[in-house]
Formats: C-alpha cells, structure tokens, sequence
C-alpha cells in the first residue's frame, strides 16, 4: 500500500485545484516559512478524520476553505473544499476490491453553515467507514507515525503513562483494553441486573406465599364447581336416560297390552259358552235334588239359618247391653263426682255470700256514723247562713241520688255477671249437644255403612269361598312352575361354572405368558386362588386402550403396568407378607384408600393447549372411575403428541410420548428407537368377561335361591289357604248375624240422632236468648255508669261550693269528713258489688246442684232397665243355641241321604261362582288394560316433549357417559358440593390465575438468574483471559521496541546509548514507560534534562523503534529536525533515507542535508495573492545554489 498522491480543492490557502504526486520512498516537502507546507500534512489529518480543528491550525470547519472570512461574503469567495487521497491498493492492505482507491472529504457551505461529505472511489461514504478502513490498515490522526509541526519533542516529554498508551496502540492492545471495558461494563451490567433479579424473585416469592391460601380456595372452587357442571351434566343425562327408558317401557307395555286384549277377547268368549253350559248342569242336578227330597233339605236349612241368626242376634243384644251397663256405670262416676263438687261450690259460696253481707253491714254503719257527723258540721255551719243551708240540702239530695245510682249499678253489674256465667254455661252445654249430634250422626252413618257392607259381604261369602278354592288351584300351578323354574336355574348354574372355571384358566395362562414378572404373576394367581383378598387386579388388567394409543400409553406407563391395585393399605401389606414368605420378588401396590388424587399441574395444563397435542394419557385410557386415583399415580403428567417433530418444540416443558412411542422428559431426555417386542399390555376385554361370568354365576346362585325360598313360601301359602277354606264356611253365618244385629243398631242410632237433633236446638235458642239479655243489661250497666259519674261530679262541686261558704277551721274539718266519708263509701260500693256478684252466682250452683242430682237419678233408672233387657236377652240365646243344635243333628242326617247330589250340585255352584268371578275379573282386566293404554299413550305424548326438552339442554356432540349414578344420588352430590362451595365463602378466582402468573413469572426470573450467573461467569472467565493476553502481548511489543530503541538511537547519535523502562513492572498497567538516555560522551540524564536537539533525537529514535516493530503505510514528519544541528540533522537524513526502503515518507524541512538525502521534493511557494503553488524540483544542488545565502546557511 503506498499514497500516490494528493488532490487539494480550495483547501486553505490553495486555490483551485492541485494535484501532489507522491513517489516512493523518501520525499521532502520545503519552502519559505509560512508558504503552506504544513497545509499538505493539515490536508493528510483532514482526510484521516481528526476530530478537532485545532490539529488542523482552524477553529471551525468553514476556515479551511480558501478565502473564507467570517463576517464577509465575496460573490469570488470559494464555496467549499475538497481533499482527496489516492492509494496503490493492489496489495490489498486496505480492505477495499480495487488496486486503486481514491479517498475524498469535503466541506460545502449551506448558507453560512458547512456541512461535510465523504466519498469512497466516487460512491458516496461515510466517516464511520473512512474511519474503519483506515484504522484496519494502521492509520491514525493521532499515530505514532504523524508528528505535526512543532511536535517532535512530544514523545520525549509525554508522561509515561502517555508513552505506555502509545506502546498499547502499536500491540493492538488498545482493541484489548476496548474489549476488557466493554467486558467489565457488561459485567456490571449483569451484576445489576442480577441483584433486580433477586430482588424481584424475593418480591415474587413473597407475592405468592400471599396468594398460596387463596389459590387453594380458587382451586378447591375451581374443582368444585368443575364437578358441579359435571354433575349438572349428569342430572340431564339422567333426566334423558330416564325419560327414555320410561318411554321405552311404556311403549313396550303399550304393545303387551294391545296383545293381552287380542288375546283376552278370545278368551272372554270361551268362559262365557262354559258358563252357559254350567248353568244348564247346575239347573239339571237342582231338579234331581228336588225329586229326591231336596225340598225338605233347603226348608230345613232355611231354619237352620233362620236360627242361627236369632241366636246370634240374642248374643249380640246381650253383648250391648252388657256394654251398655259398662258405660251407665263409667258416666253415673262422673256424675257423681260433679255433684260433689257442686254441691261443695255452692256451700262454699254461700258461706263467701254471708261473710259479704256481714262486711257490708259494717261498713254501711260507718259510713251512716261519718254521713251523720258531716250533716251535723254541715247544719252548724250553715245555722247563720240561709245560702249555706240551702246547699247543704242539696248537697244531701245529690248524695242521696248518688247512693241510689250506685246500688242499681251494682245490682246490674252482678246480673251481667251471672248472665256471663249462664251465657258460658249454656254455650258448653251447645257445644256438647253439637258434640253428640256429630257423634249419633257419625254412628248412624256408621251403622249405614256397616250394614250395607254387611250386606254386601252376605252376597259375596260364597264367592269368597271359591276365590280361597281358585287360589287354592292357583298356588298348586305357581308351585309347579317355581320347581320346573329352579331346575332351570340350576342347569344354567352348572353351565355358567363350567365357562368361569374355562375362562379362569385361559386367563391363568395369558398371565402367564403375557410378559408379567414372577412376583406379579404370584400375586395374581393368589388372588384368582382366593388366598389374598383385596386384590383387585394390575394397571394392565384394568385399562383398557384403542390400537392407536396403545404403543404410547404402554410407554408411557412403562414398569408401572404390572402395578397391582388393592382396595386398602391392609390389603397390600398382607400381599407383600405373602411375597416375603413365598421369596417372590417385589411388587409395587396402589391402595386405593392412601392414593392421593390426580390433578394436573399449571405447565402440564399449559402444554395441553400447544399444537400437536392428543390429551392427558390418563383420559385416553378407559376404566372404572373408582381407579382414577391409580391411573393418575401411574401416568402423572404425561401429555401424549402426535409426532416426534411437534414434541421437540416443547422439549424440557413435561413429560411428553410420542404416537410412535419416543419418550420425552421433563429434564430433557429423549428415548425412542424400535420398541421391545415382549411387552405387557393393556387388558383387551378377557378381564371384564372373566368378571361377567362371575357376576352371572352369582346372579344364577342368587336367583336358585329365591326360588327354592319361593316354592317353600308357595307350600306354606297353601297350607293356609286350606285353612282359610274351612274358616269361611262358618263366617256366612256369622255375616247373617251380624246383618240383623246392625238393622237395630241403625233404628236406635236413628233415634238418638232425633234426640240429639231437638237437644242441640233448644240449647241454641236459649244461647240466643241469654246474648240477648245480656247485651240489654250491659246497655243499662253502662247508662247507669254514666249517670253515677255525673252525680259524683255534681256532689264533689256541691261539696266544694259549702266549703268555700263555710271558709276557714270549719272548712277544713268538712273536707276531711268529706275525704273520710268518700273512702267509705268506695268500700261499701265495692263490697255490695261482690255481694251481689255472689248473689248473682248462688241461684245457677243450686240449678247444677239440683240438675246433676236428677241426671244421678236417671242414670240409676237406666241402668236398671238395662239389666232386666241383658238378662231376657241371655236367656233367649241359650234357648236359640239348644234349637240350632237340634237343626243341626237333623240336617247332618238329611245331608247323608243326599250327599252325592248335593256335593254334585255344590260343585257345579263353586265352579259356577268361579267362572262368573273370573269371568268379572278378566272382563275388569281388560278395561283396565284398555284405560291403562290410553293413560300410557296419554304419558308418552306428554313426555316426549319433556324428552326433545331434555336433550337440547344437553351441549352438542354430548357423548353419553357410560355410567350415570341414580337422580337422588346426583342430587345429594349437588348439594354436598353446594355445601362445600357455601363454606369456602367468598373466593377470589383470579388469584388462581394470578398464582400460576406469577409462578411463570417466577420460573422465568429464576431461569434468568440462572443465565445471568452463567453470563458472569462467563465475562469472569472472558475479562481474566483478556488482561492475560493483553499483559504477554505487551510484554512482547515492549521487548522488541526496546530492543529496536536501543539499536536506533546508538546509530542516530553515534555511540549514545538509551532504553525503556518500566515504571512499575509489578503492575503494568497502573504504570508509565520511562525513557533512560545518555548522549555520546555524557553522562545519563533524564530525557526531561536533555536539550531540545537531543529530544527530537530520542523522539526519532522512538518512532523509528517502533517502524521496525510495526512498519506503518507511510510517514508524515512536519520538520522533525527543526531543533537539531547540520551534523545530526545528516543522521537524521540518512536514517529516514534508510528507513524508507520499507515504508514511504513525506518530510516536510527546510534542512539542506534532508533535502539532499530525499528521492524526491516538492517546493511550496506562496505569490503576492497568498496563493500557495507547488513545484516538482528535480535537481537539488541547483536549488540549493539559488537560494538566497542566508537560506544557504540554514
């Protein structure tokens, strides 16, 4: 890579355009002071990209473009400036695909604002690339390899530090020290982020300790009322299922019905044509009777019955009245306890009455004695006043009306007291005689009703005798068909044994060879023994599964298929007792009481929902839901995916089985390949016929044993409808007797309903008659209260009026009679009023008295009459029963003449009544069948629509479960739910959500943390690998410029001797590079003692070190020597000279010995219009010649 030339545009103080063609190797660049030399290197750091216009000698960007004058604007003033710089590229140093690249920067002016383009090989650029293109082939604005004017002593008097800085740009270290910051900056980064995180995690742990109790409720809600749709489900599928079948049934009736009719119809036709031909038999015997003697026969059973019912009428009588006495005798003690105790309320009242009187007596005498001391106070006071007197006299007549008043009040008080008391009396004793009018009513009707039915039961005696000998009959059939019924069942017994014990084995060796482990198959073939109870059967056994789903199910169950299920944990320990005995092996036991139940978790909930998903393994398994709880400990989790593809997406998030049969686990583990061909698998119906065939064999041996319970209870049934046969020959008498016994009953119960009748209405109108007098006497009570009020106020004014005439002592002594006299006078009112209250009373008790005396009376003339009626009445029965007796002797005798015609006749008159009875009850059974079919068809057309109903409340594609508890059952689950959900109270739901949130949430900053505590470690391991590298790669470059520093500056100076050195070689990095220097001849100085000449000696010695180490592109030195003497400035010279057989300079110096050892020079020359002009000056001596001697000198 080498710069071909330099292409200026109105930059600074060249005007227009000007090419600067660059050779190789070395080339100085002179002229006058202040002719623009130093432009052309301002013209390089232009194009490099210095960031301040100080190094450009500018203070803004505007003032590099020639003639610019801030404040002036000339219409001849350049409007911008243009650098470019061409490089030979074919080495390809620069990373650009052309063997020339042309870079070019501008400055255009808009308004009076500059603005900056770029431009790579004539395509428009940017700095940032400028930038990046330069800094990858080593140049730099601020490199080593620039050394702007004035400059040349800066490396000599930079610090250490600076110095160490330059040495890390020349070892790249400064892209290690970028790195190691952006390293450390991103490790602290992480740190911070990894304190948030923890921060938020405690924050989220805390969050969900607090919704822990809450997510419980929400999830025990959630569940609950989960199993409340299910359950409400269920009801309709009951309500279908039942509507359905109840349908179902009622058709069927329908039809068996409609049959029976057709059947009944024939049949209802036959009986009647054997009934006629019966009557006519019957009627043919019954005249052979007669020819025989018959006539005296029924004449004597006619007698015979005639007698039987007298006698029995006669027992009846004697029985009622014997009754009858019991009750005389029951009332005539009540009777005679009342009349006690009345008799002792009326002496006692008496007695109250004459302590009354007395009472009054005394205190009307202290009221005369206080009357007659206030008349006499009153007649002294008013002997001087005729006023006084007067009103005195008044005041007297107005007491005496007063006192008047007050007897009528209570003369009426006590009447409507007594009136009260009747009134009470009166309405009890209605009360009683409607009580008794019901009771004869309800006797009478009684006795209707019992003789109707006695009449009735008369009629149908005889066909209660054949109805006992049909059933008879009937029971004789049913007990023929029970024993051919329990041989049936007991074939079907020994066959349905036989296919058990056949199916038991081929199920015995399936086990055998169906892949079970040894102590699996022990267990099982114990519990087929019935050694182990409780055993209920393996996960195989008891699942049953489609062929698509078979070979994932079976995986994903894997060693736990040969789990056996027991109904208890007693039930496993005894089974693993077996096992350690018989040395077995090990079996894992599922007891169905300590399972815990089955719920999915958030992230198995979650990964149901990702595409590819087919369900739970556990739902695609069919089984009895009693086993739910161990199908979930076996399956857990697991989600089956349909393929293999959908799976490894959601790999690490649950447990997962492929169709095919690859196993995914949570941890991240994959199993698959061909799966084992001896496998154990699901149970394919063998098991659930085995159990049929139990079941049937138990339901046969259940049915052969109702049976033979039947036929026992049918040969009891029997027996007794023997006995039954014999008892109903006697009750037809005993129904006759009883039929006349109640047509007496009626007759009295009629009189004593008459009786009662006229008893209730004469107490009713003697009601009516007391509420009548007593509403008078209240109307008077209260006409009298009111006069009396009137007369107290009047006296109580009078009273006032005297006092006031008669004033002072004398009126004072008055008031207090006055008050004494009132007291008393309230008393006797009051005692008068009880008085004759108990006047009032006494009269009624002496009424009772007396009338509980007659009634005692009647009683006892009652009871007497029914003695005389029970004694003829009992006479009269012994006197029938000798009669019936001798009735009897003479039938038994007239019965053996005619023995065989008369049971000849009674058999044609039982078979008579039984088919007529039979023939009414077929022909009611048939209208009843035919109201029955109407009813049922009548039901079906109102429940179908109850039906249709039902099922659209059923949700779409509903599929019928295939067990549906009873309603009641369902209904006590909804409530037993209902009560749970009513004691959970108010549950927040959205914690649940919430919870499982935040859970996520959790998991996630976990895993973050995670992968930010990896990131530290990993910027850990990255920042110590860093700082190593960076410490040997600049302990490389520090050793090779030092070496490279001590062979320069020996050659420079010509013997002098100078090195680096490390500020703190223990720590690098926390110090500077010194420089150690000792000119030729000298002793050692510090580089900051030395003179200016020697300075930009060690300065070239540093950089020319540094050329050798790491030779740049090329060099630009803005007069390096202008501190040094002709002879170093030759050194200087042939250094460079040497130095450029590598790399390309551009010196810039007005020192003859550098221009001499150049390959080639540039002249700088600025013209009287301060426009500087270059000159290509091929002979130098000749230019030397011509300059001015003081110019020579220099």
């Amino acid at each position: 890579m080498r710069l071909l030339e330099l292409e200026f545009e109105n930059f600074k103080s060249f005007k227009g355009h000007v090419t600067v063609p660059f050779g190789a190797g070395f080339t100085c660049i002179t002229g006058p002071n202040g002719s623009g030399k130093s432009n052309i290197t301002d013209a390089i750091l232009f194009i490099l990209g210095s960031r301040s216009t100080k190094l450009l000698r500018a203070r803004r960007l505007s003032q590099l473009i020639f003639g610019y004058q801030e404040g002036k604007r000339r219409k001849s003033a350049a409007k911008h400036c243009r650098v470019s710089m061409l490089f030979d590229n074919s080495d390809r140093y620069l990373s650009v695909e052309s063997n020339l690249v042309k870079f070019t920067k501008g400055v255009r002016l808009r308004g009076s604002k500059p603005v900056t383009y770029y431009r790579l090989n004539s395509e428009p650029s940017s700095a940032g690339e400028f930038e990046a293109l330069f800094s990858r082939a080593g140049l730099y604005a601020t490199g080593y390899n620039i050394i702007q004017q004035g400059d040349v002593t800066q490396t000599s008097l930079m610090s250490g530090t600076e110095r160490r800085h330059k040495l890390e740009d020349v070892a790249g270290i400064t892209a290690y020290n970028q790195r190691l910051h952006k390293t450390r900056s991103a490790r602290e980064h992480v740190g911070a982020d990894l304190t948030l995180l923890e921060e938020r995690m405690r924050e989220v742990q805390r969050l969900l300790r607090q919704l822990e109790r809450e997510k419980r409720d929400a999830e025990r809600l959630e569940a609950i009322l989960l199993q409340l749709q299910e359950n409400e489900l269920l009801r309709h599928w009951r309500q279908v299922l039942d509507l359905e079948a109840s349908l179902e049934s009622r058709r069927e009736v329908i039809i068996r019905y409609r049959k029976e009719l057709e059947e009944l119809k024939g049949e209802l036709k036959e009986r009647k044509a054997t009934i006629e031909t019966l009557e006519d038999e019957y009627k043919k015997v019954e005249a052979e009777i007669s020819a025989a003697g018959g006539d005296r026969a029924r004449e004597l059973q006619q007698q015979l019955d005639e007698a039987r019912v007298a006698q029995a009428l006669a027992q009846s009588n004697t029985e009622q009245a014997q009754k009858r006495l019991t009750e005389l005798e029951t009332v005539r003690k009540t009777l005679r306890t009342e009349h006690r105790t009345a008799a002792g309320e009326l002496k006692a009242l008496r007695k109250s009455l004459d302590t009354a009187r007395s009472e009054t007596e005394a205190l009307a005498e202290q009221a005369a004695e206080s009357e007659a001391q206030l008349a006499k106070r009153e007649g002294a006071a008013a002997s001087g006043s005729q006023e006084i007197e007067a009103q005195r006299a008044a005041l007297d007549e107005l007491r005496q009306a007063a006192s008047t008043l007050e007897m009528q009040c209570h003369r009426l008080d006590g009447e409507r007291e007594q009136l009260e008391l009747q009134l009470a009396q009166v309405r009890e004793q209605a009360a009683g005689g409607e009580q008794l009018l019901a009771a004869a009513q309800a006797d009478t009707d009684d006795a209707n009703f019992q003789l109707q039915d006695l009449q009735l039961g008369r009629r149908s005696a005889a066909d209660n005798l054949r109805k006992v000998t049909r059933k008879h009959d009937k029971l004789g059939g049913e007990l023929a068909q029970t024993s051919e019924a329990l041989e049936r069942a007991e074939r079907e017994l020994h066959e349905a044994s036989v296919a058990l014990a056949a199916e038991q084995a081929a199920q015995r060796t399936q086990d055998e060879l169906g892949g079970y482990a040894r102590a699996v198959q022990g267990v099982l073939a114990a519990r087929d023994a019935g050694d182990l109870p409780g055993i209920v059967g393996t996960v195989a056994e008891l699942g049953r599964v489609d062929e698509e789903h078979a070979l994932a199910l079976e995986v994903a169950a894997g060693g736990r298929m040969q789990s056996v299920v027991v109904e208890d944990d007693a039930a496993a320990g005894t089974a693993i007792e077996f096992l350690k005995q018989r040395r077995l092996g090990r079996v894992r036991f599922l007891p169905l009481n300590k399972l815990r139940r089955y719920r999915p978790r958030a992230n198995a909930l979650l990964l149901l929902k990702q595409p590819g998903a087919v369900g739970f393994a556990q739902e695609l398994v069919q089984f009895d839901p009693r086993y739910a709880d161990a199908f979930g400990n076996v399956f857990g989790d697991t989600v089956i995916m349909r393929s293999l593809r959908e799976a490894r997406t959601l790999l690490g998030k649950g447990r997962m089985v492929t169709l095919e049969g690859e196993l995914l686990e949570p941890g991240g583990a994959m199993t698959g390949g061909l799966p084992p061909r001896a496998r154990v698998h699901f149970a394919t119906g063998d098991r659930a016929t085995l159990d049929e065939l139990a079941a049937r064999v138990k339901a046969v041996q259940a049915r052969s044993l109702d049976l033979g319970a039947t036929a026992s209870m049918l040969r009891e049934e029997l027996a007794e409808v023997a006995q039954a046969k014999a008892a109903l020959e006697s009750e037809c008498a005993t129904i006759q007797t009883r039929v006349t016994d109640y047509d007496s009953t009626v007759s009295r119960s009629a009189e004593h309903l008459q009786q009662a009748t006229e008893t209730l209405a004469a107490r009713q109108g003697a009601v009516a008659a007391l509420e009548t007098e007593l509403t008078q006497r209240e109307d008077a009570l209260v006409q009298l209260q009111g006069e009396i009020e009137t007369q107290r106020e009047s006296v109580a004014q009078a009273a006032e009026q005297l006092q006031q005439l008669t004033g002072g002592a004398a009126a004072e002594a008055l008031a207090q009679l006055q008050a004494t006299l009132t007291t008393l006078r309230d008393e006797l009112a009051e005692t008068r009023a009880g008085v004759a209250r108990l006047e009032a009373g006494e009269a009624p008790a002496a009424v009772e008295a007396e009338r509980l005396s007659a009634t005692l009376e009647q009683n006892d003339a009652e009871q007497r009459e029914t003695q005389q009626h029970h004694a003829a009445e009992r006479k009269l029965a012994r006197k029938l029963a000798q009669q019936v007796a001798s009735l009897e002797r003479e039938e038994h005798e007239k019965f053996e003449e005619l023995g065989g015609l008369r049971q000849q006749r009674d058999s044609l008159r039982d078979q008579l009544g039984e088919r007529r009875t039979t023939l009414a009850q077929r022909e009611e059974f048939g209208r009843g069948r035919r109201t029955a079919k109407d009813e049922l068809q009548l039901e079906i057309q109102v429940r179908e629509p109850k039906l249709v109903e039902a099922r659209e409340r059923l949700p779409e594609k509903a599929e019928q479960p295939r067990q549906v508890d009873g309603a009641e059952q369902l209904e006590l689950q909804r409530e037993s739910l209902e009560q749970q959900r009513s004691r959970l109270g108010n549950v927040n739901m959205l914690s649940l959500e919430h919870y499982r949130q935040e859970e996520e949430r959790l998991a996630r900053v976990r895993e973050d943390r995670k992968q930010l505590r990896k990131e530290v470690r990993r910027l850990e391991a990255l920042e110590a690998k860093i700082s190593a590298r960076k410490l040997e790669r600049f302990t490389e470059v520090y050793k090779h410029i030092n070496e490279n520093f001590q062979a320069t500056f020996t050659e420079l100076t010509g013997g002098g001797k100078a090195w680096l050195e490390l500020e703190k070689p223990e720590a690098v990095f926390d110090g500077g590079v010194l420089i150690k220097a000792r000119m030729p001849r000298k002793q050692l100085f510090p580089v900051e003692a030395l003179s200016g000449g020697e300075k930009s000696l060690v300065s070239m010695a540093f950089i020319f070190a540094i050329q050798r180490y790491d030779p740049s592109p090329f060099y630009l030195l803005d007069e390096p020597d202008q501190n040094l003497d002709g002879v170093n400035t030759e050194h200087i010279g042939r250094a460079i000279a040497l130095q450029s057989e590598v790399a390309q300079f551009l010196v810039v110096s007005l020192h003859h010995a550098a221009l001499r050892e150049s390959a080639h020079v540039l002249g700088v020359f600025m013209a009287d219009d301060g426009v500087s002009h270059l000159h290509q000056i091929h002979d130098i001596d000749s230019f030397i010649a011509s300059l001015p001697a003081e110019e020579v000198a220099a």
